[in-house]
């Protein structure tokens, strides 16, 4: 029997985390191998996490900052080793389960990988309990549709699909709640208004190969974005120093408004690709990109695609 570490990518956002706590307790319901698997995070953990996991009694993921050669894990909501923990080149990844593209992912042995393009992680994890013949508690279900919800910006984001909303509707009933009035609810526990600079550039970006350069994308989601608007020297000056704390190339920016339903976005230092990909120029106030919320579909894609 092995000890085997779940966990998301770095900066996990509420379907990182949730992924990989659910996922775990579902591997250790049905025994799954016989191994014993712990949930992991590689960041901070969100507001709405904390939040979601205190009132459903279920302990935090301790905080995984490397792992040791050899030793056994199970990713979720990423595959990219640019997104995840240090020393993964030396573990053995014994499963994959995600929604995003694959990126320079190769391992030394076979392993079981779910990836399905669906809304979120959390979308394929609770499809596994159909498949391993289980049924979520409550609890479960309630850390499953929360990110369901936020990943899928309350099902409005261009990257849900049908089977999203049959899943989300089908744990709706369970908890006997709205899936959107309840996204909305843990959405708003988010501390958006005292959100600073650093937080909106660094709360949730992710590292991408563009080229021979080495892009960030970042996302800050909102109901309002005046406050941010407000504040773009200072989102600016954060961006710059986040860059070169994490020895980038160049950033992009996303300051993504659920309600008015697009992205005001921002680039700092080598972003001529990313331009050509979205279509738009550097401006110092930024661009507002009407319909844009999705950082995978409709920001990393198109820029990634630029770069062939």
């Amino acid at each position: 029997m092995s000890k085997v570490l779940v966990f998301g990518h770095q900066n996990p956002d509420n379907d990182a985390i949730m992924s990989a706590v659910v996922l775990t307790q579902l591997l250790n319901q049905v025994n799954y191998n016989g191994d014993t698997y712990e949930a992991r995070r590689l960041g901070p953990l969100p507001a709405e996490s904390a939040k979601l996991l205190a009132d459903n009694g279920i302990a935090e993921p301790e905080l995984l900052e490397s792992v040791e050669e050899g030793q056994q894990v199970v990713l979720t909501d990423h595959n990219e080793a640019g997104q995840s923990v240090a020393g993964l080149e030396g573990a053995q990844i014994v499963g994959v389960v995600d929604h995003h593209r694959f990126g320079g992912f190769t391992t030394a042995a076979p392993l079981h990988i779910i990836s399905l393009p669906w809304g979120s992680s959390c979308c394929i994890v609770a499809r596994l309990f159909e498949v391993f013949g289980q049924q979520p508690t409550d609890a479960q279900a309630k850390l499953l549709l929360s990110a369901m919800m936020t990943d899928t910006l309350m099902l409005k984001s261009p990257t849900t699909t049908d089977v999203d909303r049959a899943v989300a509707a089908r744990l709706g009933e369970q908890l006997g709640v709205d899936p959107v009035k309840f996204g909305m609810e843990v959405f708003l526990t988010r501390p958006s208004g005292s959100f600073t600079a650093e937080q909106m550039v660094g709360n949730d970006i992710k590292q991408f190969e563009v080229g021979a350069d080495k892009l960030l994308i970042g996302q800050y989601e909102t109901v309002d974005k005046t406050r941010a608007l407000g504040m773009i020297p200072e989102i600016r000056e954060a961006m710059r120093a986040y860059q070169a704390s994490k020895g980038a190339d160049g950033i992009v920016l996303c300051l993504t408004d659920i309600m008015e339903e697009g992205s005001q976005v921002l680039f700092e230092g080598k972003t001529d690709v990313a331009q050509k990909g979205l279509g738009i120029d550097d401006v110092p106030e930024g661009v507002w990109m009407p319909g844009v919320l999705s950082r995978k579909k409709q920001v990393a894609a198109p820029i990634l695609a630029a770069a062939e």
